[in-house]
This record gives structure tokens, C-alpha cells and sequence, in this order.
């Protein structure tokens, strides 16, 4: 008794199974084998792995820079806003107060307090 032949659309899916099994095999290796080391240090640490900051690091450290800046209660900060003498983020301050942290308030100022 002779076996019987595969139909060319049998063969195919067969042959598109095997190449599919075989590409995640290697997609999944390449992903495990190439893993970056979790980073180490705190927001603080100038790197993660011997790398620049992610985008997310670098955000979050900009955060606490603004958050660090007080303005006296007079004004506020901006990340894209105004650059203090330090190169961090400086105040922006409100009608009629003026100074690095908008602590100093000018004089002869007066103030539409319905506005």
C-alpha cells in the first residue's frame, strides 16, 4: 500500500507552523539574553546600568526640583518656565512681589484684590 501524498495546502500550513515555532524561539531568547540589569540607586543616582536616565527618571527628578522650590507663597513654578540662577527651575512671581523666591515685595504696588 502506497502512503498517501500531502496536498500542497497541508505542506503549507505545516511549513508555516514550523517557521512560527521557530521565530518565537528566537525572539523569545533575544529577549531574555539581552535583559538590561534593573537599575540600581535611588532618583538621585547619576546613572541606571552604566546608562543615561530613561525619559521617566529624568521626569521625575524635574518633579522634585520644582516641588523643592517654595516662592514664599507668592508665586509659582514652571518646568519650562522661567531658569533660576542655578540652572533649576526659578519662580514666576505674582503682581507686586519680585526676587528670586518672590519673597521681596515692591513698593508702591497696588493690587485689584477682584481680579
Amino acid at each position: 500500500m502506497e502512503p498517501a501524498s500531502r496536498t500542497p495546502g497541508v505542506l503549507g500550513l505545516q511549513v508555516l507552523l514550523c517557521s512560527s515555532l521557530l521565530l518565537n524561539a528566537v525572539l523569545v531568547t533575544h529577549h531574555f539574553l539581552s535583559a538590561l540589569p534593573a537599575p540600581s540607586g535611588l532618583l538621585g543616582a547619576a546613572s541606571n546600568g552604566g546608562g543615561s536616565l530613561t525619559w521617566s527618571l529624568q521626569a521625575a527628578r524635574d518633579a522634585e526640583s520644582v516641588a523643592a522650590t517654595g516662592c514664599s507663597g507668592h508665586g509659582r513654578v514652571f518646568l519650562d518656565g522661567i531658569v533660576g540662577e542655578d540652572g533649576r527651575p526659578g519662580c514666576e512671581c505674582n503682581t507686586c512681589f519680585e526676587g528670586p523666591d518672590c519673597s521681596v515685595r515692591t513698593p508702591d504696588c497696588t493690587v485689584n484684590a477682584d481680579r
